[in-house]
């Protein structure tokens, strides 16, 4: 069960049907009809007969959207599994590049286009300092994941990078770093951002660059680096999002039709906050988080791309990845098999249950 869910499914139908101020995207209608229809008749499912006692129960369909609360836990073990087992032994860092809060409406805007920018460009500076003799003189490897919130759900667009401390040469040997806590200059980082994503801009829409204040390509953007020991602890904190959306039920305090509390840790004294919105500011931004069609949250850049496998190899070859194959632990029963009137793990599927039309009203699970 989620509380968020919940909460979701009694106001979505309010926002479907008329909003008395700026109108929900197509996006944004995707996202609430998806959370009205998880896991309901509507979206189909399997009938099921325990061996136990016998008694009959259904399981539906999950929606698999982004920004559906109830969904996208297994989407975010697989993802942790998978980049746990890529991890090299080396020492990694994680880099957060941020954006001045003058461009956050220009973002709003054209969401599709400013996370393309900011990728492109936030990685290109990457690799072009990192090119640098003086500072690595070799070629990173990065994934990114883009975040578009901060702790209070406001609109505050930045990318993380999870990068391992060295390079590939263009002779195609290992460059190390030098120490475990400093990868690159931040501030030589930042201003190629900055001038990469002013240019970038200018050049993709004059239009929307005609709007960004002078003052916002001065100053406003931050590259803050973190060492992060071998890698494990900053995927599993990234992969929290990246199947799922800004805020989880565990973040949540209460919540009925007027307001919501949530909790979140201040960024400046580190100490437990609570903030309280009204029902229709909190819906508001949690629905600015969810993406647009096609957008990919997690991207891969230099010898990390799909595409540089050939260079991907020569990385674990010249560092002597071994590949470890562990024997198979006894895994616990799917908890899917788990009857709920007698607890056994004996549900035996039995038949399926087919989906309803896209206007099929939601009801609760039998």
């Amino acid at each position: 069960m989620s509380a968020l869910a919940d909460w979701l499914v009694r106001r979505a139908p309010a926002w479907l049907t008329g909003r008395p101020t700026r109108p929900l995207t197509p996006a944004q209608r995707r996202a609430l009809h998806a959370i009205l229809r998880c896991r309901t008749p509507a979206l189909g499912g399997h009938v099921y007969r325990c061996g136990a006692c016998t008694e009959t129960d259904y399981a539906y369909h999950s929606c698999h959207h982004r920004a559906c609360p109830r969904c996208g836990g297994a989407g975010t073990a697989a993802w942790t599994a998978r980049q746990t087992a890529r991890l090299l032994p080396v020492p990694y860092f994680m880099a957060t590049c941020t954006m001045p809060e003058e461009l956050r409406p220009i973002v709003a805007a054209r969401p599709e286009l400013l996370h393309a920018l900011f990728f492109r460009e936030t990685a290109k500076a990457l690799q072009t300092i990192a090119a640098h003799p003086r500072h690595l003189g070799a070629e990173l490897g990065l994934i990114g994941v883009l975040h578009t919130w901060g702790r209070q759900l406001q609109l505050h667009p930045h990318i993380h990078y999870i990068i391992p401390g060295g390079g590939l040469t263009s002779v195609g040997t290992w460059r190390a770093v030098k120490r475990s806590d400093w990868l690159l200059p931040g501030d030589a980082v930042a201003a190629a951002v900055r001038a990469g994503m002013d240019e970038a801009l200018r050049h993709a829409a004059p239009d929307l660059h005609a709007q960004v204040p002078t003052s916002a390509w001065r100053e406003g953007w931050w590259v803050h680096w973190l060492p992060a020991g071998t890698g494990e602890n900053v995927v599993k904190y990234l992969a929290r999002y990246v199947h799922r959306t800004a805020i989880t039920d565990e973040r949540l305090l209460a919540a009925d039709d007027e307001h919501v509390t949530f909790c979140y840790t201040d960024t400046e004294t580190q100490q437990r906050q609570e903030c309280t919105l009204s029902a229709d500011e909190f819906m508001r931004r949690y629905l600015q988080h969810v993406p647009p069609p096609g957008q990919h949250r997690v991207r891969y850049f230099g010898w990390m791309h799909p595409s540089a496998k050939a260079r991907r190899l020569r990385v674990e070859t010249l560092l002597a990845v071994v590949i470890v194959v562990k024997a198979t632990a006894a895994e616990p029963p799917p908890w899917h098999l788990c009857c709920r009137h007698c607890g056994e793990f004996a549900l035996v599927k039995t038949g399926h249950l087919a989906r309803g039309p896209p206007s099929c009203a939601p009801r609760q699970n039998a």
